[in-house]
Formats: structure tokens, C-alpha cells, sequence
């Protein structure tokens, strides 16, 4: 690599242009990752794809696993912004029903990524943590929920808060990945239905949602 190439990368795209051509590298390249996969992808099917030289994507990127890394962490970005909610609901069982489905909303359009990011964490730790820290922001945010419900009355005392989010938080993943990634055909209303029974079941006092 030249030595402007490498003061180019290290301080990004300083122009409109720029800015332009680094983002539809990241576009062509989630494109070609979503086609072929990340092992079959190659640096000159995402050029092709984005129509620039291959001089233009190493002025912005080393390798073929820097702009996956880039993909990846903008697709979790994106995940996380569409889970952004209103207020909540005032009544438990319509506020777990809200949390599901909004969960689900935002999964479907990224499934493909999120299953490349799945297989891609296991041989890169930089993509294993990434992929880690998309659940554990989705379950410290469920445990936040769930520590207001108990403080306030509507959930058990003795509640055990973090490994609970863990266990239903997994639940709610994988079963996403299996309906969107590995093809399970599932009724929406139905499973949304299901897990939010099973979610009062463990949140409710009683077995009985609480307002």
C-alpha cells in the first residue's frame, strides 16, 4: 500500500465523495456477503458489485474481513436502533407482546448477516465479541425491564433477574435463527403468542399477569 493510501485510511473519508464511495463499499459488500456468503466472497466480486477499482477499497479497507467487520457492526447498529420503543404499554402481558414482537421486527431484515456474523465469530474474536455484544445489549436491556417490574411489584421478589433474561433472551434468539436463517416456517401471531406465555409464566406473580 502507498503511503497516501495508508494516511487516506487513517484519517477516512474527509470528503462528500468519499464518504459516498465508502458507503457503497459497505452496501456492495453486505450485497455480496448475503449472496455468496463470507467464505466464497472475494474482494473482487464487492468492487464489481460496488462498480470501483480495487484501488478504491484498499484506500478504505485492509481486507476482505475489515469491511465484513464494518458490515457487521452497522447491521447490529441498525438492529439496535429499530428496537428503540415508545413508552411501554401499562399492562404486563402487553408490554412482554411488544418486546417480542419488536424483538422479531427487527431480526427479520437482518437474519442473513446476523447468520454470517454467527459463523464468521466462530474462527474471528473480534466478530465473536461483536456478535456478543448485540445479545448483551438486548439482555441488559431486558434485565433493566425486568428489574423495574420487580421493584415495582409486577414481577416475583426473588426473581433472578440476570439469568432469567439470559434464558428467555436465548430462547428468543434462537428461535429467530431458526425461522429466519435455517428456513422453519412459523405462524408470527402464534409463536409471538406462545413466548409471551412463557415469558408471564416465569415474570407474572402467580402465574397471572400483573397491570
Amino acid at each position: 500500500m502507498s503511503a497516501p493510501q495508508q494516511e487516506r485510511r487513517a484519517q477516512g473519508p474527509v470528503t462528500g465523495r468519499g464518504e459516498q464511495r465508502r458507503a457503497a463499499l459497505l452496501v456492495a459488500a453486505r450485497t455480496v456477503f448475503e449472496r455468496k456468503g463470507f467464505l466464497d466472497t472475494r474482494v473482487s466480486d464487492i468492487v464489481r458489485e460496488a462498480g470501483v477499482s480495487q484501488g478504491t477499497f484498499y484506500t478504505y479497507f485492509d481486507t476482505k474481513e475489515a469491511i465484513f467487520t464494518e458490515a457487521a457492526r452497522a447491521t447490529i447498529d441498525a438492529m439496535l436502533v429499530s428496537m428503540i420503543r415508545p413508552l411501554p404499554s401499562a399492562d404486563l402481558e402487553s408490554r412482554v407482546r411488544e418486546t417480542i414482537s419488536r424483538f422479531v421486527a427487527a431480526y427479520r431484515p437482518h437474519a442473513t448477516m446476523i447468520g454470517l456474523i454467527e459463523q464468521v465469530g466462530t474462527f474471528s474474536i473480534e466478530l465473536r465479541d461483536l456478535r456478543l455484544e448485540l445479545r448483551e445489549t438486548f439482555v441488559r436491556r431486558t434485565q433493566r425491564g425486568f428489574a423495574r417490574l420487580v421493584e415495582a411489584g409486577a414481577a416475583p421478589e426473588d426473581l433472578d433477574v440476570e439469568y432469567v433474561s439470559e434464558a428467555l433472551g436465548a430462547m428468543l434468539e434462537y428461535t429467530c435463527y431458526v425461522w429466519f436463517s435455517l428456513g422453519r416456517e412459523f405462524d408470527e401471531d402464534r409463536l409471538v403468542t406462545a413466548m409471551s406465555g412463557i415469558w408471564l409464566n416465569v415474570l407474572a406473580p402467580k402465574g397471572a399477569a400483573q397491570s
